[in-house]
């Protein structure tokens, strides 16, 4: 029986895919983000083309339509196939959850329609519509369908496609879900598998009182959550917010989540804190990049998926970028935000 505890969307569902993903691979820290690319970077539905930024600003005719076309033809050429073969080499985590939800969906209405068998036999000879049917559905994919005797497909393929259709409508709806804690998922999973030196212990979506020196909520508090982190071989902590991307109006979250850690934390050590993203909107970056709490810096470092990429979507290498751009490539140049393989390296050496 499928619930919410085990079900496609589920910790445990996720952490099996991201195991049967990699297997006994080991991940080299250079090349851990294009296992994040493949695992979790989609085709915007609307325009076909690997998201970058949001889809109603990236539609074409709008700037960000030409940045979108840089970056999917970019990340084409970086994972080594065509840019109409890049849809079906990314998003892998999604798609094969899908395949599960679209299968349980067809289980299940094969144990509906036997149940409704002897029920239907009354109205048999009136061409009662079967379980599965989709009328609205139906009437949108007809005219799609071929017209010539025998190339049509039979009564429950259609069925079948309809429902597939709609598993995929009601999986689409949960993909932020699946992005965001997936991500904290796929991070725990590539530090657990690094190649050489790689973190003692790690956790995601962890209690922060279970994280070495720091206390538990006192009675009545809320718990607080970390959505990553790791303790290095020398003892190191290294806490981390992982978040796709990030709106202007939830950046405010990153100043409560640090002070809470600075306050619960009992051994007071220093710590680590970091925000690995793969935002690409550069306003966000630098701001995040430069803001300050308690006279230090607010993150350790921001941390990208993969900063080449944001200089082939910005066209970073241009002598007149805007002010905006030019203190992202600032930023990028001076460390403030670094590559997802420098920080599993400085992580490996910490």
């Amino acid at each position: 029986m499928t619930t919410a505890l085990n079900g496609p969307f589920s910790q445990p569902s996720r952490v099996a895919l991201i195991d049967a993903y990699f297997g006994k691979r080991k991940v080299a820290p250079a090349d851990a983000w294009k296992d994040v690319y493949r695992l979790l970077l989609w085709a915007d539905p609307t325009t076909g083309l690997a998201h970058c930024y949001e889809s109603d600003k990236a539609q074409p005719g709008r700037p960000w339509y030409a940045r979108t076309l840089a970056f999917h033809a970019w990340v084409a050429a970086q994972l080594g196939t065509g840019a109409d073969e890049l849809p079906g080499e990314i998003d892998w985590m999604f798609r094969s959850v899908i395949q599960r939800v679209a299968a349980e969906e067809a289980a299940k209405r094969e144990i509906l329609a036997e149940r409704g068998r002897d029920q239907r036999k009354p109205y048999e000879a009136q061409g009662m519509p079967e379980p599965g049917d989709d009328p609205e559905l139906r009437e949108l994919l007809e005219p799609l369908l071929p017209k010539g005797r025998g190339k049509r497909p039979s009564p429950e393929t259609t069925r079948e496609v309809l429902r597939t259709i709609r598993a995929y409508i009601a999986s689409e709806n949960k993909r932020k879900n699946l992005l965001g804690r997936g991500f904290e998922d796929v991070l725990k999973g590539i530090l657990d598998r690094l190649d050489g030196s790689r973190p003692v212990q790690t956790g995601a979506q962890i209690a922060l009182q279970e994280i070495p020196g720091f206390r538990a909520p006192r009675p009545g508090d809320k718990e607080e959550k970390v959505d990553l982190w790791a303790k290095t071989g020398k003892g190191s902590r290294a806490l981390v917010s992982a978040k796709w991307s990030v709106r202007a109006d939830r950046e405010k979250q990153f100043f409560g989540d640090y002070r809470t850690y600075v306050t619960f934390n009992e051994l007071r050590e220093p710590f680590g804190f970091y925000w690995i993203t793969n935002e690409f909107d550069p306003a966000r970056l630098r701001a995040n990049a430069t803001y300050i709490e308690g006279n230090r810096p607010l993150f350790d470092a921001v941390v990208h998926v993969c900063p080449e990429a944001l200089h082939v979507v910005h066209d970073l290498g241009r002598p007149d970028l805007p002010k905006t751009l030019a203190e992202l490539r600032e930023q990028l140049n001076s460390g403030r935000i670094i590559s997802l393989a420098s920080w599993l390296e400085l992580i490996s050496r910490s």
